[in-house]
């Protein structure tokens, strides 16, 4: 039975659609069955993350409310091997699903996928419970700044009042020069901020933000040498998939893409 990864914050702007993207189409090119789902009811945007903007006709609120089949609402990424996804809608719907629908929606995803991975919105409601409800892990997306600390540190104890038993942090757009100046905080202090297990250190790279505009993920801009961030990437999916990678390996010198050899493409 395939896992559900669940990407979350209570802060906005962190980079959870970004993050939780990159991370689906690392691991579809590490020859997983994946399926990206934008739980983020109302905000959609994952599908310009991926690449896929408009092109979905269905989407995760038709499927609940039984308009049309999972099939139907489910886009396959023509860059990307083995990564699929389904869309949120552009509109909060009004009749909220009850949560046994959504358990039953993902015991389905679980048996035709490797991993599910669901973008979440940055509020406690009564959608981005019930997606909760449906994972076995999740991923607190935080800022390299001491008040996104303060949110993930509250994000990870609701997840763990929810009996999360896997909560893990991913710092994003980390800042090496301003932790060592004092500026900013350390990796070390994050984590006793937030008081979650690290799962990866994202570092600013330019590289991301132009990639997503174009809608490009990890691996797939055709550069010869990994850019930090999907070096950083890359770490975290080999983590996810049980791999024992140290902390920021290749991630301050990339290597040649070819060396990423869990990479397929």
């Amino acid at each position: 039975m395939g896992r559900v990864l669940f990407i979350t914050s209570f802060k906005g702007g962190v980079g959870k659609t970004t993050l939780a993207a990159n991370i689906a189409a690392v691991l579809a090119r590490m020859g997983n069955r994946v399926l990206a789902v934008d739980g983020d009811m109302g905000m959609y945007c994952m599908d310009m993350a991926l690449g896929l903007e408009n092109a979905a006709l269905y989407d995760i609120a038709d499927v609940l409310a039984g308009v049309c089949t999972v099939e139907q609402a489910t886009v396959r990424c023509d860059t990307v091997k083995g990564l699929s996804f389904i869309a949120s809608p552009c509109k909060k719907p009004e009749v909220i699903p009850a949560r046994e629908r959504f358990l039953e929606l993902f015991r389905t995803l679980r048996g035709a996928y490797d991993y599910v991975v669901i973008d979440s919105s940055a509020e406690e409601t009564p959608y981005y419970l019930s997606f909760a409800a449906c994972a076995d892990d999740a991923v607190v997306v935080c800022m390299h700044q001491s008040i996104s600390v303060r949110a993930a540190e509250k994000t990870g104890l609701r997840l763990q009042e929810r009996g999360f038993r896997s909560v893990r942090l991913a710092v994003n757009c980390y800042r090496a020069e301003l932790a060592r100046a004092g500026a900013l905080p350390t990796v070390a202090q994050m984590i006793d901020g937030s008081a979650i297990r690290l799962i990866g250190v994202v570092p600013r790279d330019d590289n991301a933000v132009t990639d997503q505009e174009r809608g490009v993920t990890a691996f797939g801009s055709g550069r010869r040498t990994a850019s930090p961030y999907e070096a950083a990437v890359y770490n975290i999916a080999c983590r996810i998939a049980g791999e024992n990678i140290p902390l920021l390996h290749n991630v301050t010198k990339p290597k040649r893409i070819r060396r990423y050899t869990r990479v397929k493409f």
